[in-house]
């Protein structure tokens, strides 16, 4: 028998929140504090001016001053995310960077160029709309590129060769039209747009700086470009993880943050890191307008949850979802937020990230 879920409690105090004011300082009398809570997700929704930007970057900030160890990742879709001391790449046509979704995962229980070249296939045939006769060439493609370049699933010695990026695939591809393959000119067709950006093809930058932030706003105007290259980068930092085992306690060693949670709706790598990062040290924070923009596994799994004032649309929607009262969601203001951690809300007003860099 199903029973009602309980009613969430608004504490009028930050002890209610917390017996103690460690973590970080979202506004009076609340903290976040990711060592206190079963995991470090977030999602955050908020229609347009709602001040979702802003806490954005209040709590990526805020993280990088109060625990030092740890890492930022920022996937920018809209390139308004920059934050102080972050290493920016901009993913355009006329930057030197790049995103290489061929990059091999080195776990030999479950990594290797035939799996890898699997799940490339599955992110572009979703993102792209693939039918099953290109699904199909493309994945013998991307086979047939790690070959030549020496890549055997079977040797995992071979594993950490240079990997293939899309002028292999490019001119795999190419090589199969002058041989008069009909399918595979289709498949030419198909990548067109995809080739012509070159963003595959470029060198990819690492992921081991303080604050990285890769720009994307620029991957708008071609469709399924920026779902891609979050995908390939949230699957690269989960792999990385992976490799280096389980941590001890709570705090995560990274946070990835995604300012648009609809682009990475079916990302297999994000689901993954919301049901599987929190062992091996992966955060993420996901931030979007709508309830249907973020995933199932996004809102079942994330301890932290903040309601911004959303659309009139979704008072309803949200305050079911989020398990706030609808007149709570109604009433908000430009940077009060519905606060949930664990069993635990709190209606709290943002302290915004201009406010807390003033003077730097």
């Amino acid at each position: 028998m199903n029973r009602p879920l309980p009613k969430p409690r608004f504490m009028p105090t930050a002890a209610a929140v917390k017996t103690s004011q460690s973590g970080i300082f979202l506004g009076e009398g609340c903290y976040y504090d990711p060592e206190q809570l079963p995991n470090g997700l977030i999602i955050i929704i908020g229609a347009s001016g709602s001040g979702k930007t802003q806490t954005l970057k209040a709590i990526g900030w805020e993280l990088i001053q109060t625990y030092p160890s740890i890492r930022l990742v920022v996937v920018d879709f809209h390139g308004d995310q920059q934050l102080p001391g972050e290493t920016r790449y901009a993913l355009d046509m006329e930057s030197p960077h790049g995103i290489n979704p061929l990059v091999i995962d080195f776990d030999t229980k479950a990594g290797g160029p035939d799996l890898q070249a699997i799940a490339t296939t599955a992110t572009f045939k979703k993102a792209l709309t693939m039918g099953t006769n290109q699904e199909g060439l493309f994945l013998n493609v991307l086979s047939a590129c790690y070959h030549q370049r020496g890549i055997i699933q079977e040797d995992p010695s071979t594993w950490r060769r240079e990997p293939p990026n899309f002028d292999d695939v490019r001119a795999e591809i190419e090589e199969r039209v002058e041989e008069g393959c009909k399918e595979s000119m289709k498949l030419e067709r198909k990548f067109a747009a995809t080739f012509r950006y070159g963003i595959f093809s470029k060198t990819q930058p690492p992921l081991t700086a303080k604050i990285t932030r890769f720009d994307l706003s620029a991957l708008g105007k071609v469709e399924g470009l920026g779902a891609i290259a979050a995908d390939a980068i949230a699957k690269q930092l989960l792999d990385s993880h992976r490799i280096m085992g389980e941590i001890k306690g709570r705090l995560p060693r990274t946070y990835l943050f995604i300012d648009e949670a609809k682009e990475v709706k079916n990302s297999r790598a994000v689901k993954l890191i919301f049901g599987d990062g929190r062992k091996y040290g992966l955060a993420c924070v996901l931030a979007s307008q709508r309830t249907e923009e973020f995933s199932a596994e996004a809102i079942a799994n994330a301890s932290t949850k903040i309601v911004l004032p959303v659309d009139v649309t979704d008072y309803k929607k949200v305050a079911s979802k989020f398990r706030f009262a609808e007149s709570k969601v109604a009433s908000l203001k430009p940077l009060e937020a519905l606060v949930r951690m664990g069993t635990q809300a709190k209606q709290v007003n943002i302290v915004p990230f201009w406010q807390r860099v003033q003077g730097l």
